[in-house]
């Protein structure tokens, strides 16, 4: 919060100084107010000369009774603006502001209109202090209410280019926050993601190790030689990509290294069919989206069921939708269809898919028609050159299996 209000106020200030500090300012100042003297003083030498109710006077006379005025007001505006700045006139503080500003305008008045004078009547060649009290005394009967104008407009327009600082000021702290806001809530859904990915990573290599485990006791030396190297392979690949979304075709090559450490374990029992629309494969998908599924299908579907089952692997597209389904012959969910999809895989799956789409995917389980289980995603169908930026550029799970 302290760095919040540094930028808010601080800097604002140092600006403020540094308008007035800077030549180009008073270049600006003296330029306006040198145009408005010079067509203010050659108006009075127009009338002058067209008219029989005032005594000619030459230009030299109309600009000195003119320009020396709008001088002294250039140098009267620095004060008014702090005037401005130090008793703005806003709620809860008007009538101190007020009370600061009245007097403040009266003498600014007496201010302009004697110092205005006094030049005027030097460059006219007039002296005598009866010439100068002449003199202003006429300006302040003439032109004091109008004085007081100038001033309640000079301080009304530093009021306004404060408001309007202010609102830049607000509009530019609020892109802050929400860049700030943005990157964090970037960072924290990909610490979410990360942190997902790691708890189904064990979840994978706990079964796969517990297979392996079995086999051992059984015997089957080389299925525990085939599903080590195949396991490495997988381990290699995976650590070795950080990619949170990648092509479909990377996941199934990634699916099939799995499938056939599955296949390795229950041998003529377990039959993978594959669906996939040629239109899809290009689609990006999350990491690992479909590994747990099948995980899934083999644990509570395949392994569930005695002798030989079936594990269907689709996609296809709909409009702008991605459905992957994952169905299996086993058992089905049965009357835990209400509990079902609450394990580590599917549960993390789930999350994953909220945190990268929101409310724009879905993961619904259903029934089959033959009793088994179906897990179908709907995703937003989005291809690999739409999204290079959050695509690893060669993806590790493309390299062909290990022999």
């Amino acid at each position: 919060m302290t760095e919040s209000y540094e930028v808010v106020d601080n800097r604002p200030e140092e600006r403020r100084r540094s308008v007035w500090a800077s030549p180009r300012t008073w270049v600006m100042l003296l330029a306006v107010c040198t145009a408005i003297g010079l067509l203010e003083g050659t108006q009075a030498w127009l009338a002058s000369a067209g008219s029989g109710r005032f005594p000619e006077m030459r230009w030299y006379e109309g600009l000195a009774s003119s320009l020396p005025s709008w001088y002294v007001l250039g140098l009267l505006v620095p004060a008014m603006f702090w005037m401005a700045r130090r008793f703005p006139v806003r709620e809860g503080r008007w009538r101190l502001s007020l009370l600061a500003h009245l007097p403040a305008a009266v003498l600014f008045a007496m201010v302009h209109l004697g110092a205005s004078g006094f030049l005027s009547n030097m460059l006219l060649g007039r002296s005598g202090m009866e010439s100068f009290r002449t003199t202003v005394l006429g300006l302040l009967g003439f032109y004091f209410v109008i004085e007081i104008f100038f001033y309640a407009m000079i301080v009304g327009f530093a009021h306004a280019l404060d408001y309007r600082r202010q609102y830049r000021e607000r509009e530019r702290h609020a892109a802050q926050l929400a860049l700030k806001t943005s990157r964090l809530e970037g960072s924290l859904t990909r610490a979410n993601l990360e942190s997902l990915r790691m708890q189904l990573n064990p979840h994978f290599l706990f079964n796969t190790l517990n297979a392996i485990s079995v086999m051992a006791l059984k015997g089957e030396r080389h299925g525990v030689v085939r599903t080590l190297t195949l396991l490495s392979d997988l381990l290699r690949v995976s650590l070795e990509n950080d990619a949170q979304v990648i092509p479909l075709r990377d996941e199934i090559a990634f699916l099939e290294r799995y499938l056939e450490i599955e296949e390795i374990r229950f041998k003529d029992r377990l039959t993978v069919m594959m669906d996939l629309a040629p239109d899809t494969l290009d689609a990006e998908v999350p990491t690992l989206v479909l590994q747990p599924l099948v995980e899934n299908a083999v644990r509570h579907g395949i392994s569930r069921k005695p002798g030989a089952g079936t594990i269907r692997i689709r996609s296809y597209a709909t409009a702008d939708t991605l459905c992957l389904e994952v169905a299996d012959t086993g058992p089905g969910f049965g009357h835990s269809m209400e509990s079902a999809g609450t394990g580590i895989g599917l549960a993390n799956t789930r999350a994953r898919l909220e945190q990268l789409y929101g409310a724009n995917q879905a993961m619904q389980l259903e029934a089959t028609p033959e009793g088994g289980a179906l897990i179908r995603l709907r995703l937003p169908l989005r291809s690999r050159s739409l999204h290079d930026e959050v695509i690893a550029t060669k993806s590790p799970f493309a390299e062909p299996r290990t022999a």
